[in-house]
């Protein structure tokens, strides 16, 4: 029996919809549903779970996620570990987004052992969270890795080749070194500002104008920066390595301004906090003014070796091929 046009019709729009780059939401809260799905747009498709027994077969079953935000209320406090790591055993590769119900350094420490890139508690800043959000959805563009379930992995082609892999990734890392470089730009054109800021704060940490002044730098600064140290560590370093090309001494201080970064972003927990005691306000100060100093020096590295030696490792690919 032929097809039907109307049957023709909705099989496309049914591959249409499979293809489209998803951002999996597992969430009861209704507050943080309404503002995911105001940021995210086409092609983009939101795939919101809440907490029920079948969640995780659901879950697992999802095709072409990119990005995956856990509300930790969603499930059991024994349990999230668990999950995490099913979500990063069956959708690895890709950025996960932690909400957790309240801040605790032992919460935020066990979301980053098992995956998550980012971490946030509620309550959320809207303005703040849908910047973060919007950040991850632009890095994970449709032209960007896709990533499959298990599931899926299983009817796809076993043959395919070593090389065909390899082409892949390289085109992978093009990309997210034009992506990284753009980044360094943004980054750059913000130093200054918020060096004088957190100085200004530091000495004067009485002022509600120079804590939203802080606030309101750190909010555009914080995504740019999670997402292009999170991608250096996990995706271009390891690439770097496995050519050969980054010798020894040029990864340990990458990683030595990652250290320092990461230190001061923490440092940087309270800045988007509605009061804030003097003291706090003092630190904050320091530690934005000290995290634009070494950002500073660290896309400076970036750009005399780390950048060099992508383009010389790309240029070696492409004279293999």
């Amino acid at each position: 029996m032929w097809p039907t046009p109307q049957s023709i019709e909705v099989n496309t729009v049914t591959k249409k919809t499979r293809l489209s780059p998803t951002l999996l939401l597992l969430s009861a809260d209704e507050a943080l549903t309404g503002l995911v799905r105001g940021v995210v747009r086409r092609p983009w498709k939101l795939v919101r779970l809440g907490a029920d027994k079948f969640m995780t077969r659901e879950m697992l079953a999802q095709p072409n996620v990119r990005l995956v935000i856990v509300d930790d209320q969603t499930v059991e406090e024994n349990d999230r570990g668990w999950m995490l790591v099913q979500i990063r055993k069956h959708f690895s590769g890709i950025p996960l987004l932690y909400v957790a119900g309240r801040q605790s350094d032992a919460n935020e420490k066990q979301a980053r052992t098992n995956g998550a890139q980012y971490y946030v508690s509620k309550p959320l800043s809207v303005e703040r969270f849908g910047q973060v959000v919007r950040s991850f959805l632009q890095a994970q563009q449709v032209d960007g890795p896709t990533t499959h379930p298990a599931a899926e992995k299983s009817e796809m082609n076993a043959g395919k080749s070593s090389a065909g892999n390899a082409t892949h990734i390289d085109a992978g890392i093009r990309r997210l070194s034009v992506e990284l470089n753009r980044e360094d730009s943004e980054l750059r054109s913000r130093v200054l500002d918020a060096a004088l800021a957190g100085l200004r704060l530091a000495r004067n940490p009485e002022l509600p104008e120079l804590k939203r002044d802080a606030a309101r730098i750190w909010t555009a600064i914080e995504p740019i920066l999670s997402h292009h140290l999170d991608a250096e560590e996990n995706q271009l370093l390891p690439w770097l390595e496995r050519q050969g090309d980054l010798s020894p001494e040029a990864a340990r201080k990458v990683r030595a301004y990652h250290d320092r970064l990461r230190t001061l972003i923490d440092a940087m927990a309270n800045a988007g906090a509605d009061r804030l005691t003097d003291a706090q306000a003092c630190e904050v100060g320091r530690a934005l003014s000290g995290l634009a100093v070494n950002l500073d020096d660290a896309i400076d590295d970036e750009e005399r070796r780390l950048f060099p030696t992508i383009r010389k490792a790309l240029f070696e690919v492409d004279h293999r091929s």
